[in-house]
């Protein structure tokens, strides 16, 4: 019984260090819209359901 709460407590501790833990799934990055600018990135996301999931670029300098 102890081996099986120590491989239980092994698995636990791994997958919650596992890349990625933590972290929503379901938030874009940037924001939805049916047609991005011209300088955003563009990807599908799950968050934005038939739209999608616009990335603006990062600003240079302050």
């Amino acid at each position: 019984m102890k081996l099986l709460c120590v491989v239980f407590a092994v698995l636990l501790l791994f997958s919650v260090a596992a890349p990625g833990y933590g972290q929503s799934k379901n938030v874009c990055d940037g924001y939805c819209s049916p047609a991005c600018g011209k300088t955003d990135e563009w990807t599908f996301h799950p968050a934005c359901v038939k739209m999608y999931c616009c990335v603006p670029p990062p600003k240079k300098g302050k």
